[in-house]
């Protein structure tokens, strides 16, 4: 017998708004689902984007929440436990999966599958507005007070952190983190210019600091934005104007702290 749990949520009308409306959500997990009470969610631009994306759908990426139920294929969580969602779901199966690139998953990647719905997706059915499937945005929509996902969307929380902080570590820290320890592979007693210093700007710099980075140089057109870049451990900041001239003249500002050093945007 089928059985649902009302749930608010965030739902994009896919021509450039949303609005706060009540959907069902199915509440007995299938094999490998989660039902997910969500605690907290993080917002970013993609967000914003995703109001224009042509289709309705459950806003949000970012997000942390408790475990209610589990399908009966699910091994590594119970009820109860606190989770991170991870957008980036991993199939295990697929090549860049077994070559231990999971954020880049050949079958469940939000990215890869453009404007079709990702595989990721628990039972796409699961979640209703007016009695019509919706989706979840990256295969989660964090932006509503419960969700059912794939047991690989969650991460278990090991640590004690409070939910707001836990949230934003879905995209926003990760993004951050991992374009320096990942990507760009800082090493210790190197310099790094950090253009931008938003909520991935900031991670980037925790992410610099972390890794030993001698000069962390940011730049950005907001001086209250510095302030805080100062914060999570910038060594230097340039307050740049927003035109060709005031960036020529950021960038000189750069040449003269360093004329070697990793870029991270």
């Amino acid at each position: 017998m089928e059985s649902f749990i009302n749930s608010k949520a965030a739902i994009a009308d896919g021509k450039g708004s949303f609005s706060i409306q009540s959907i069902r959500v199915d509440d007995g997990p299938e094999q490998d689902e989660v039902l997910v009470q969500i605690k907290a969610a993080g917002i970013c631009h993609t967000d914003w984007d995703s109001q224009s994306w042509g289709r309705p759908l459950i806003m949000g990426h970012e997000g942390a929440g408790i475990v209610r139920k589990v399908g009966p294929g699910v091994i590594g969580l119970k009820e109860g436990d606190p989770v991170i969602l991870n957008w980036a779901i991993p199939c295990y199966q697929c090549f860049s999966c077994q070559e231990g690139n999971q954020h880049l998953c050949e079958v469940n990647s939000a990215v890869i599958a453009g404007n079709k719905i990702s595989h990721g997706h628990a039972r796409l059915e699961a979640s209703t507005l007016n009695g019509t499937s919706i989706e979840r945005s990256f295969s989660i929509g964090t932006i509503s007070e419960y969700t059912l996902v794939r047991e690989a969307a969650c991460v278990k929380i090991t640590v004690d952190i409070p939910f707001p902080s836990a949230a934003i570590i879905s995209c926003g820290v990760m993004t951050g983190y991992g374009s320096v320890v990942n990507v760009a592979r800082v090493k210790a007693g190197t310099s790094v210019v950090v253009l931008g210093t938003g909520g991935v700007g900031l991670n980037v710099i925790q992410g610099a600091r972390i890794s030993g980075a001698s000069k962390i140089i940011a730049i950005d057109v907001n001086p209250s934005r510095l302030e805080m870049a100062k914060k999570y451990g910038a060594t230097h900041t340039i307050l740049a104007v927003k035109d060709d001239a005031g960036l020529l003249e950021a960038a000189r500002k750069v040449r003269t702290l360093t004329e070697r050093g990793r870029l991270c945007l």
